[in-house]
């Protein structure tokens, strides 16, 4: 394995643009790539070979923002992150080093997704240029993503809620994107291209959990006492509405997952998202950790919301327990985060909030097919997620990508049978540019107030 150090100037795109990759490719390239196979042999026989070597299994991602070992390993300890600690014991865990200088999480999530840096595959914040200017979102792309790249070589995939998805491009399969969440309930409606299919919308539209009706019950084993009841005039309503919203969208995600994966057929590889314990954790680390915070809060409001965040990594144990109960049992599972945390930065200005929040070291465990078992990985990345997953698959890695194989992560005997192979890039010249017009939507403004609520825009 090479030194971690391999990876400090990848990070924000330090590394050249590749003369090969071009502008970003959705994937409508699978229709193209299936005629252009059908007129070059030895595309096919790639492709078919690709496929047919592949190991009996399904790739299942579960992506939760934010996690940190340093937060779940003591509660796997004391047995209350069961599911978890099953991974582990049954797989392989690592801690996940994410991009540095520390990135934010749509550039984070992007590069695990390509295995690629921000310099190749475009998103390098949620804004384009100053707080006022355009979000990012899939008009940004520059790379093909993973479920791009096995759509095209004949696998079915499915993507929940995986940031900068919307406005939702075509699939081998289906995608629910990000902005899924946001309901008319909530005051948002008219939000186009939210899934593909686009009949899957209305499909969905009914397991919505929308923030306005989450009641007290739903979010109170997140909170200590009595001293949160009170209603709109109770110095915790604040920290109550955001318990509400964080829980909306978890839930969404979750009730959305469990009807896809139990309707229809699991796909080759299904990515699902949740986004909920970074925004406890941001919400929350001042009455977790009181002395780390210079900011005085109201001694009610700390005792109420102390315990939020250790008891919202048990909320994300039973997602996970969720995910794994609706899937097959011969898939391969990996759980992965962008960043861990370690609450606000103090410097000579003040404490810092926002990406300063931030801890280098996030999650990541993995167990089933083709998963050695019982290893504990060093100086594994985000951005080596794609690679290990098209390794796992028995299909080339492309050379191109800024990751690496973990071929810790990978049983020997599958290494033996599937060693692994490159191919110059997946990236392909052959379609349509996009235009670079970013398009807005009326959430736009909620989604900046959100992101300057947590200290990531000004």
């Amino acid at each position: 394995m090479a030194s971690a150090n391999r990876y400090a100037t990848q990070a924000a795109g330090a590394l050249p643009e590749s003369p090969s990759t071009p502008g970003r490719m959705t994937s409508r390239a699978f229709r193209v790539g299936a005629t252009v196979l059908l007129f070059s042999v030895a595309l096919a026989a790639l492709f078919v070979g690709g496929c047919g070597t592949a190991p009996d299994t399904k790739i299942v991602i579960i992506g939760i923002d934010g996690m940190d070992w340093s937060l779940a390993d003591p509660l796997i300890e004391q047995g209350k992150m069961p599911n978890l600690a099953r991974i582990v014991s049954e797989g392989t865990r690592a801690e996940l080093h994410s991009l540095m200088p520390l990135q934010k999480s749509p550039t984070i999530w992007t590069t695990i997704a390509t295995g690629k840096g921000p310099r190749k595959h475009g998103i390098s914040d949620f804004v384009r240029g100053t707080d006022e200017q355009p979000l990012f979102n899939s008009t940004g792309w520059r790379a093909r993503s993973i479920w791009d790249i096995l759509g095209d070589r004949g696998y079915t995939v499915g993507v929940l809620g995986w940031l900068m998805t919307w406005p939702v491009q075509e699939v081998n399969g289906y995608c629910v994107t990000d902005r899924i969440v946001y309901t008319p309930e909530d005051g948002y409606s008219g939000i186009p291209h939210l899934t593909y299919p686009a009949e899957l919308e209305e499909e969905l539209a009914p397991l919505r959990v929308s923030s306005v009706a989450t009641t007290m019950d739903d979010i109170a084993d997140l909170m200590t006492g009595d001293i949160w009841r009170g209603g709109e005039e109770a110095v915790t309503w604040g920290g109550v509405l955001g318990i509400r919203s964080i829980h909306a969208n978890d839930q969404s995600i979750l009730r959305i997952s469990e009807h896809l994966l139990k309707s229809r057929e699991q796909p080759d590889f299904y990515a699902v998202y949740f986004l909920g314990l970074d925004r406890c954790c941001h919400a929350f680390w001042g009455p977790m950790r009181p002395y780390t915070v210079d900011i005085k809060m109201d001694e009610g409001y700390n005792a109420a919301f102390e315990n939020a965040i250790p008891r919202y990594y048990e909320r994300v144990d039973l997602l996970i327990g969720e995910v794994l109960d609706s899937i097959e049992e011969n898939s391969t599972v990996i759980v992965c985060s962008d960043h861990g945390f370690r609450g606000p930065l103090r410097t000579k200005e003040g404490l810092k909030l926002g990406i300063s929040m931030h801890r280098e070291l996030g999650v990541l465990a993995a167990m089933g097919p083709g998963v050695r078992r019982g290893g504990t990985l060093a100086n594994a990345n985000v951005l080596d997620l794609t690679p290990t997953i098209l390794a796992l698959l028995g299909e080339p890695v492309g050379r191109d990508m800024d990751g690496f194989v973990l071929t810790n992560l990978i049983d020997e005997g599958h290494l033996a049978d599937h060693p692994v192979t490159y191919v110059d890039t997946y990236e392909r010249d052959d379609e349509p540019e996009q235009s670079e017009e970013p398009i807005e939507s009326a959430l736009d403004d909620a989604i900046r107030e959100e992101l300057r609520s947590l200290g990531y825009i000004e």
